[in-house]
């Protein structure tokens, strides 16, 4: 009996290492289906990623809103979508060969069946018409994706346990590092231009971090090929991000993080998506590399487990045979011995790491002692992989590797997850840095004076304190820009931003809010005159030299400041309420004289209630209709010939009647509200001037009295100008040298930036009139270099004074030398229409011609073509 013991043990030991030779077999084969499964399910999360990225575009493409803001007209749109829905088949049909496959697969074959029904469910909302909800949208495709990832998590971790050696586990693991790259490409793309298209939006913070947090992802799992164990598929995963794909959607990816969003033109959006499609096959052809590796890998294994069990039985069968020789050698402390070792053994294989014994023969301690040291390394891993799991990449036990070649493999795959863990980290740090502050002078950007002030205020409020707020607006700056150049006026900006962080108190906070404004917050103010000091501070040391360096070498150059003071008592208030009334308050230091400092007052406090009670009242009108728009005659000086029409709206207020423009369009200005005022004109005028051109049976061809229509730097200063005024004339049905645009002098001199949306929509054939014209003292010079075709003379030059009237004489002239036409508008009485046709002026525009006329009035004077005949020196009246 003592002699079956040991030989039945050695047998079953025989037994027990080949099945498990064969169970490595069969494991290292299901291993490699399971990778095979994951690429499959990689590449159809993938395309239903991109199909995700189409149908956003294709949203976008039919929301006239989202078509606004990326500065296309509808005409373009419409054949952007029609290109788009081509695409959008290409991508189904990939989509669903993708799914189809995954069905055919055993393991996920039910995940692959509930994804294709989704994705069914999902085209059948986007087909069905009407506006897309493409949060909504874009969270229920993520969940597609997520099912298929999910699955893929499970498939792969299958995997790895199916491995039969440390090289196949590393394969697996380059497959699942290259695929979580391919799995987070699309999305980027698609956050970004959910952010894009709600750039103006009250979302737009919240779509903003979306899509950084997307962003982020794709430079972690970029980073992480780096660790890819194969060194050709490391090689070839590095090269994805230098591919001119991956180099074109990372050029305009990484400008928007830190120039904002990038609006792109429509050739741009479609190479954008198209590049997205493409960086996204070259990932997914990498990922097919790393699969076939990693199968690769699986069947080496398997052959290897196969060569393993028939050493085994044969190595059985000589360890059966030795024992029957040497059993009496060995006798029952050898077998005691053995059962203990044999009862940890089956321990360790559950799972428990228990202590292992070292007693009885030699042999039996060196295989004790060699157990006791693998329990002692999958201690090690077992606490490396709490470590990770806590957070603490600083544990002193993930230093310590396990001895052996597997040791080495497990510890280098920790310390590559602890640095991806690390540049994560350092990676949020830096956006959220970048987020709150202003990158010129790294003070807090506008939203983070807000939030900061905000936080005082509740502060305040508890503490039963005061909080001050000064606005601090420089004077000068962009003269410093216009002589000296941008980069003189930033080093403006910073040194002015280095000597207010000086001048500020201990504890109080400046901010930048933008441009040449910039904010400090006051924390526990005893007193509004220790603000008033701090101001008049601020503005000495704002008030001293700058020395920049130009081109010509350095050079001084001098700013002013005016400062608003505004005092909020036991955070009475909330931020953007304190932040409008130090506003005010340095609007009045800068009317004031400049290089003041002013508080805020009962009287701006009625100005600012006054204010927006005009600006919500306006922004109510326009979209009730309570506004309409009049025509003022603009008549040839000499014939009496009607040349065209000035538009200029009035508002139906109810309660108080109609009012002109110099009621509300000095508010509108204030705000954004002044380029809808402007559209809703240039939309009114011109429908209605195409309508009057139609009813005389004026053919496009052909030339007639114009329109013009005043607008303001703000509407000039939208990107999509052009395009704007351009679907306007489209939507008419009206020749672009029907209408006129007039621009004040002040704006172009304050703003020369504008000169180049001038001279753009003057090449549409749109003519350009400089309005008030000689109180911005242009240089007559000038004019010949401006994208003008007219000049607008100031009322105010149309007095009796022999002075005002040579210069009007000579504004004449040399408009005249520099091929422009003369318009004079504000002629009021008969004497000053004679001197304008004395002096060759082209054109006039004032009551005493006509006073502006609603749309009937002005359209039966279209038809008649003329007002009056005017000779030089005959009296009007």
């Amino acid at each position: 009996m003592l002699v079956l013991v040991p030989l039945s043990t050695v047998a079953t030991f025989a037994v027990v290492l080949g099945s498990r030779a064969q169970a490595e077999a069969s494991a290292s084969a299901s291993a490699a289906e399971q990778v095979r499964a994951f690429g499959q399910l990689a590449r159809a999360s993938a395309a239903v990623d991109q199909e995700l990225l189409v149908v956003v575009v294709q949203a976008a493409l039919n929301n006239p809103d989202a078509v606004g803001r990326l500065g296309i007209t509808p005409a373009f749109a419409a054949v952007a979508a029609d290109l788009v829905d081509q695409s959008r088949d290409r991508v189904r049909a990939e989509t669903d060969l993708e799914l189809q496959r995954s069905v055919e697969l055993a393991d996920p074959a039910d995940t692959a069946r509930t994804a294709q029904a989704a994705v069914r469910e999902l085209r059948a909302r986007v087909d069905g018409g009407g506006a897309l909800d493409l949060p909504g949208l874009r969270q229920s495709w993520a969940a597609v994706a997520a099912l298929l990832h999910a699955q893929q998590d499970t498939v792969v971790v299958a995997a790895a346990s199916s491995a039969g050696s440390t090289a196949t586990v590393a394969a697996i693991r380059d497959v699942r590092v290259v695929a979580d790259l391919a799995a987070r490409l699309n999305p980027d793309v698609v956050d970004y231009l959910g952010w894009l298209l709600d750039a103006t939006g009250p979302d737009e913070p919240t779509r903003r971090w979306q899509w950084l947090r997307s962003h982020a992802a794709v430079m972690v799992a970029r980073e992480a090929m780096a660790s890819l164990a194969d060194a050709d598929l490391r090689t070839r995963a590095l090269g994805l991000a230098g591919t001119p794909s991956a180099v074109q959607v990372d050029s305009l990816l990484t400008t928007a993080t830190t120039q904002g969003p990038v609006v792109p033109t429509l050739t741009q959006l479609r190479s954008l998506v198209s590049a997205a499609g493409v960086v996204t096959e070259e990932t997914t052809d990498v990922l097919g590399r790393a699969v076939e590796v990693a199968a690769a890998s699986a069947a080496v294994d398997g052959a290897a487990a196969d060569a393993e069990r028939d050493r085994t039985v044969l190595v059985g069968l000589g360890a059966f045979v030795g024992t029957v020789l040497l059993l009496w050698l060995v006798g029952r402390q050898v077998t005691r011995s053995l059962r203990g070792l044999a009862e940890q053994a089956d321990e360790i294989g559950r799972g428990r790491l228990v202590d292992v014994g070292a007693g009885g023969p030699r042999e039996v301690r060196s295989v004790g002692l060699a157990l006791g040291a693998t329990v002692a390394s999958l201690r090690r891993i077992q606490s490396q992989a709490g470590a990770v799991a806590r957070g603490d990449l600083g544990a002193p036990v993930l230093a310590e590797p396990v001895p052996g070649p597997l040791g080495e493999v497990l510890h280098d795959s920790v310390e590559r997850l602890v640095d991806a863990f690390r540049t994560r980290d350092r990676l949020q740090l830096a956006l959220s840095h970048e987020a709150a502050h202003d990158p010129l002078t790294d003070l807090p950007n506008r939203a983070q004076a807000l939030r900061l002030t905000t936080a005082a205020l509740h502060r305040a409020r508890r503490a039963g304190t005061a909080t001050g707020l000064l606005f601090v607006d420089l004077d000068g700056f962009k003269g410093v820009n216009d002589r000296a150049g941008h980069a003189a006026g930033d080093a403006v900006l910073r040194t002015v931003a280095s000597r207010m962080r000086r001048v500020a108190r201990a504890g109080d906070t400046v901010c930048r809010l933008g441009g040449d404004e910039f904010v400090v917050l006051v924390e526990a103010v005893t007193d509004v005159a220790e603000l008033v000091r701090l101001g008049e501070r601020l503005v000495r040391t704002a008030s001293r030299p700058v020395v920049v360096a130009t081109t010509s070498g350095p050079r001084q150059v001098s700013v002013g400041a005016s400062v608003g003071v505004a005092l909020a008592q036991d955070g009475e208030v909330d931020g953007d309420e304190l932040l409008a009334r130090a506003d005010a308050a340095v609007y009045r230091a800068k009317h004031a004289g400049r290089g003041r400092v002013e508080v805020f007052d009962d009287g701006l406090r009625a100005h600012i209630d006054e204010r927006r009670d005009v600006e919500e009242g306006l922004r109510h009108g326009l979209a009730e209709g309570q506004l309409h728009v009049l025509y003022q005659p603009v008549l040839d000086v000499l014939t009496g010939a009607l040349r065209g029409f000035g538009a200029t709206p009035r508002w139906a207020r109810p309660g108080l009647g109609e009012l002109t423009p110099e009621a509300f369009v000095p508010v509108a200005e204030q705000s954004d509200l002044v380029c809808e005022l402007d559209r809703w004109v240039l939309r009114t005028a011109t429908a209605q001037l195409a309508a009057w051109r139609s009813e005389a049976g004026l053919a496009l061809d052909e030339d007639g009295p114009t329109v013009s229509v005043d607008v303001s730097a703000r509407f000039l200063g939208d990107p999509r100008v052009t395009d704007l005024v351009l679907e306007a004339l489209v939507d008419a049905g009206l020749p672009a040298r029907a209408l006129v645009l007039e621009v004040g002098e002040a704006a172009v001199v304050e703003a020369p930036s504008l000169l180049g949306r001038l001279s753009d929509l003057r090449t549409l054939g749109v003519g350009i009139a400089l309005d008030d014209f000689g109180i911005a003292r242009t240089s007559i010079g000038a004019l010949r270099h401006l994208p003008v075709d007219a000049l607008k003379v100031a009322p105010s030059l149309l007095s009796a004074d022999p002075a005002d009237q040579r210069v009007v004489a000579l504004v004449v002239a040399a408009a005249h030398a520099s091929g422009l036409t003369v318009v004079a508008g504000g002629v009021e009485e008969a004497e000053v229409l004679d001197r304008l046709a004395a002096d060759a002026c082209d054109a006039a525009q004032g009551h005493h011609l006509s006073a502006p006329l609603a749309a009937d009035g002005a359209g039966a004077l279209f038809r008649a073509g003329t007002v009056r005949t005017v000779s030089p020196g005959t009296p009007t009246g």
